[in-house]
């Protein structure tokens, strides 16, 4: 398609160019027998001395228009129009570009609600999980969904494969939600604040007095009617139990005061409502999200049968779900904890913080303007627009389709070949212009007079013009004596001159006795004036043209590498002029004359004159004029040369580099990692899993400086944006990452999974040289339901034994000893993965003290162990230079090592620290947070975050399917492997304060890439150019050393000097009495006796002339 819109309309340009160049050399080429052939005949200017085919293309119509000669000037004027106007625009008028389709087409609903009695079910946690991601990820909406609500899916029946852009757009239903909030009356008791709406809703006063540590000065807090109550504060439990407030929920804002004593306190009362609301809504294919949308309709009240709100709002409050439903981990997991995002922004909101990170992460991080009730209520209604739409789409079920008949429309953008109108319509005023001169030189040439009897397209036809003439004398003394006063004429073919008055006085003119002046005449050879050649072939014009030719391949090769060094240059403004030297082809059958030994086929009888250059190809080989062959050639390959030099710079989008220096925020030290991390060290441990996931699977960007494998040490890259709109950056930093080494490893399976007392016993040696026995603190297995054949995964960090001997020693350990023992200990994590069978609840033990809530939790003792697979994986510190290009968030778009990895890492771990730290800090970051105790299960179920990393990296079941064999340690350990290296580098990027602050003022150099239009030179292109302008700068050296010699007293370019050529020749007489040349006759071009007895220069027949030498 490339070549239809970018070079197909100049060929095509060319080609026409072509042809009408042909129609325009003929017209100039017979205009003189046309004057000739008016009843009163015309002067010599205007017929025998007229030269417009070797005038230059502009000058001809002007010197016809000031003679009249209209056919001249119709031809010229087409020609000129043609090459100077239509050719160099066609190529623009099309150009490439997007063009709006649309098409109707029916259109019908995906998916349904299900049914009520599994909506209870399906309200889990899958739903916020997205919503994080959304709020703090940067996920993009699923299909359906935008912030105003959820979309009843839909799709049409048309599929337009080659759209882009490609949208579907049809009327569909609307769910969504709004708040109706109040500022809370807050009173000040002794025993806390409570708050009030002013109607039915007064809570008792609770103290809400959240403590300001270091770096946090505001909190805030989502209070739902209901809760379950040992997570937290409600309504219900605070003094509201009234129906009428069943779906009310309060919140609260606070900033510290100046002492920190009186904080500044915001509250709001809020409900929701529901609706649905009929709209013409627009979605992009093929994410399905949401650009536009239009009401149709009224919004009508979402009944409590189709959307269970209680349910809903009991779970983004942080309630569990009323009915538990097997499902990944992901949507079963319990609140969604953003204490680590919310302490970011300098906010507290102790652990129930679902609703207030949602809050925060869709609304304003200007955490100062929240004490305007009007902007905490807005993004609280953000957060809950959000929530209940993801809801929505959660509880749709595509193998519900409603059918129903209603008209849609496909719209999109089709890559297309546009008109580009103002080009266009000079192109067609051109055009236009054109034909109306065409018409015009149609119907005069019809009406006009000819007495041509052939076409004098050959010295032969003009020869033959001449030996009709039976005072050929009298004809050339007149032209040579008073060629102003005469008039010439031409009758039946033959060219005469009408009598004048002159002629009385000249009664023997036919004669000509004692003339000698005739070669001076203008126009006429005579035998004693200096021989002269065109111009053009002049060795001066050949050095100045060949050097023009060199200079252009210079330039083309200058472009080429200066493109390649500079990626691309700047558009230059090119014209390009062509040489029209082939006119001069009308000298080759002189050429071949003045050899004296020439063919009439090969001389007399040429015809080059009468076609365009371009077109004398095959005519010039054929004839064996070999260099008119190679020139015209040239000719012809300038038309290609016009095409290859139009496509020869192509503008693309390009970055263009900028070097900068950088500031460093941070040195690749870790100087302030902890020595150990527990559960009261890790509030923020599910961050890495929620992280990981929302990257695994839905393909969610990582945080900035990170990727799958590695985390890299942040530069600053404010102080390096300027003016410029920065696309990318390209920095050298260190980066990090984790080797695992994992080893298969067998344990005492049985006993590991059938209670507390007796898990895993591994030996480890600490640096001190002693051992010291590891065992794992993850709880036993539970499970609350009968089942036969089940799985199990498991993966957990050891610590050191806590049993009688152990704790005596560590007694008398000193705090280095301690924190060998536990380095040691912590450095293994421990992966297994198991087939049983187990019988419960007839063993089952219930745990209360563990977790009262749950009935179900129970110590499994029955199991018959099937099979297992166990590895013991260490985690090794990897560190070298990168070179990094991250976007302008810092997220990493490509990365590649500069140097090998460092093998004594004493530089990034000073002052005692040691990589172990780091190593056993991700290690427990693997294992904790929420959720994280394995369970007995019968399905393809995971209950772990590590079993569902398993899952979703492997992409299959396999692993966790109990009816499937338990895996190879070689299928499984890879993705062992890559979960500890993808959570490692999270793991740093989220705890970027273990590293040492870098010193003031030190940068490192790297590269602004912004984003530009450059100019490429084409590779297609280039090649054609460089090799037609090589072969121009050979056939011209060529042409200029084989120039025809000096031969004409005055250049051939009219009737008159042709046919003083050969007028005092015998060829006239021969030719008309033979009608023909003999095959075997000879001609050539020199000097002459003539029939009048005086010697001439011209054409005469072998063995009558003698060459000419130079």
């Amino acid at each position: 398609m490339s070549f239809g819109y970018l070079y197909l309309p100049t060929i095509i340009a060319i080609l026409y160019s072509i042809l009408w160049s042909w129609i325009d050399l003929d017209t100039k080429r017979l205009e003189p027998f046309f004057q000739l052939s008016r009843p009163g005949g015309a002067n010599a200017a205007d017929s025998i001395l007229l030269h417009y085919p070797f005038d230059f293309v502009a000058y001809a119509p002007i010197r016809a228009l000031r003679r009249r000669h209209w056919a001249v000037v119709f031809a010229g004027t087409c020609m000129m129009l043609i090459f100077w106007g239509v050719t160099p625009l066609v190529s623009s008028v099309f150009a490439r570009s997007n063009a709006n389709l649309e098409t109707s087409t029916k259109a019908r609903t995906t998916a349904a609600l299900m049914p009520f009695e599994d909506r209870r079910l399906a309200m889990n946690a899958g739903f916020m999980m997205t919503a994080y991601g959304i709020a703090w990820l940067g996920q993009a909406m699923p299909a359906f969904v935008t912030s105003q609500g959820f979309l009843e899916p839909f799709e049409l029946d048309m599929q337009e494969e080659d759209l882009v852009n490609k949208t579907w757009k049809a009327r569909t239903k609307l769910y969504g939600t709004s708040l109706k909030c109040e500022a809370a009356n807050i009173q000040n008791q002794s025993s806390g604040l409570s708050y009030s709406n002013g109607k039915t809703c007064k809570t008792e006063p609770r103290s809400w007095h959240p403590i300001f540590l270091q770096g946090i000065i505001y909190s805030s807090v989502y209070i739902p009617y209901s809760l379950d109550g040992y997570f937290g504060l409600s309504l219900e439990d605070m003094g509201c139990p009234s129906p009428t407030n069943s779906h009310l929920f309060l919140g609260i804002w606070e900033a510290s005061g100046s002492d920190s004593l009186e904080p500044n306190t915001t509250a709001i009362f809020c409900e929701p409502s529901y609706w649905t609301q009929d709209v013409n809504a627009t979605v992009m294919i093929p994410s399905m999200n949401v650009s536009e949308m239009f009401a149709l309709g009224p919004r009508l009240p979402l009944m409590d049968n189709i959307f269970n709100r209680t349910a809903f709002e009991h779970k983004i409050g942080g309630g569990e779900s009323y009915v538990s439903q097997r499902a990944d981990i992901s949507e079963t997991t319990g609140t969604i904890d953003q204490s680590l995002n919310l302490g970011k922004l300098g906010l507290f909101a102790g652990s129930m913080n679902g609703m207030v990170g949602f809050a925060l992460g869709l609304g304003s991080r200007d955490l100062s303007g929240y004490t305007d009730p009007r902007i905490l209520t807005a993004s609280f209604e953000k957060a809950h627009k959000l929530l209940h739409a993801l809801a929505m789409r959660q509880l749709m079920n595509s193998n519900l389709i409603d059918v129903d008949s209603r008209q849609g429309t496909v719209s999109g953008k089709v890559n297309a070949i546009l008109v580009v109108r103002p080009l266009a319509i000079a192109v067609e005023t051109l055009l236009a212009v054109v034909v109306i001169l065409i018409l015009a030189l149609m119907f005069y040439s019809r009406t006009r007079i000819s007495q041509l009897h052939r076409d004098p397209a050959s010295l032969t036809d003009l020869i033959v013009m001449l030996s009709k003439q039976r005072n050929t004398d009298r004809l050339m003394f007149k032209t040579g004596q008073d060629m102003d006063s005469s008039q010439y004429a031409l009758v039946k073919g033959i060219i005469h001159v009408r009598r004048s008055e002159s002629d009385s006085d000249s009664p023997n003119a036919n004669h000509l006795p004692g003339q000698t002046n005739i070669d001076e005449a203008p126009g006429i050879s005579g035998s004693n004036k200096p021989l002269v050649r065109p111009l053009e072939m002049g060795m001066t014009v050949g050095i100045i043209f060949i050097v023009i030719l060199l200079v252009a391949l210079g330039t083309v090769l200058a472009l080429k590498i200066y493109a390649n060094q500079n990626n691309g240059l700047p558009l230059p403004s090119n014209k390009t002029l062509l040489n029209q030297l082939v006119l001069n082809y009308v000298l080759i059958p002189f050429e071949e004359l003045r050899r004296a030994n020439a063919k009439s086929s090969r001389s007399l009888n040429l015809k080059y004159t009468s076609l365009p250059p371009q077109l004398v190809l095959w005519r010039a080989f054929r004839a064996g004029h070999y260099l008119l062959g190679a020139v015209c050639a040239i000719g012809l390959s300038a038309n290609l040369l016009a095409v290859s030099l139009s496509g020869l710079l192509e503008a693309n989008a390009s970055p263009l580099e900028k070097s900068c220096n950088f500031t460093c925020r941070y040195a690749p030290i870790f100087s302030r990692i902890p020595q150990t991390l527990g559960p009261e060290d890790t509030t923020y441990a599910s961050d890495y899993q929620y992280i990981a996931k929302a990257n695994i699977s839905n393909g969610v960007s990582l945080p900035p400086w990170t990727s799958p494998e590695t985390f890299f040490v942040p530069i600053d890259l404010n102080n390096s944006l300027g003016s410029d709109p920065v696309n990318q950056y390209r920095v050298t930093t260190q980066g990090f990452g984790v080797q695992p080494v994992c080893e298969p490893s067998k344990f005492n399976d049985t006993a590991f999974i059938t209670g507390p007392s007796s898990l895993f016993n591994f030996t480890q040696r600490t640096s001190s040289g002693r051992d010291v026995t590891c065992v794992s603190e993850t709880l036993p297995p539970a499970g609350g339901q009968s089942k036969s054949v089940v799985a199990l995964e498991v993966f957990t960090q050891l610590q050191p034994i806590d049993d009688d001997d152990a704790l005596n020693t560590a007694a008398n350990d000193n705090d280095t000893a301690r924190m060998e023992r536990q380095l040691a200990c912590n450095s293994i994590l421990v992966a297994g993965f198991l087939r049983a069978n187990l019988t419960v609840p007839y063993d089952a033990v219930k745990m209360e003290s563990l977790d009262p809530h749950y009935d179900e939790y129970a110590v499994i003792r029955q199991v018959k162990l099937l099979s297992s697979v166990w590895m013991v994986c260490r985690l090794h510190i990897l560190t070298a230079p990168y070179n990094l290009t991250v976007d302008q968030s810092g997220h990493v778009i490509s990365f590649v090592a500069t140097g090998p990895y460092a093998k004594n890492l004493s530089s990034f771990f000073p002052n005692g620290s040691q990589p172990i730290s780091l190593t056993n800090a991700s290690s427990f970051m693997f294992t904790g947070g929420a959720d994280t105790d394995p369970y007995w299960h019968n399905d393809t179920f995971v209950d772990t975050w590590f079993a569902y990393f398993v899952k979703h990296l492997s992409n299959s079941t396999t692993f966790v399917d109990p009816a499937q064999p338990v895996p190879a340690f070689s299928d499984v350990v890879p993705h062992v492997e890559n979960i500890c290296i993808r959570l490692f580098a999270i793991m740093v990027d989220l705890n970027q304060h273990w590293l040492a602050e870098a010193m003031a003022n030190s940068t490192v150099p790297g590269v602004i890439i912004i984003p530009s239009q450059r100019v490429y030179v084409s590779n297609s292109m280039f090649i054609i150019t460089i090799t037609l302008l090589t072969l121009n700068i050979g056939i011209a050296i060529l042409y200029w050393t084989r120039r025809p010699r000096k031969m004409f007293p005055a250049m051939p370019y009219t009737i008159a000097s042709i046919l003083d050529m050969v007028h005092a020749s015998g060829l006239a007489a021969e030719v008309g009495a033979l009608q023909s040349w003999r095959k075997e006759w000879r001609f050539g071009y020199g000097k002459f006796v003539g029939t009048d007895g005086r010697p001439h220069v011209g054409i005469e027949r072998r063995p009558f002339v003698v060459p000419i030498e130079a």
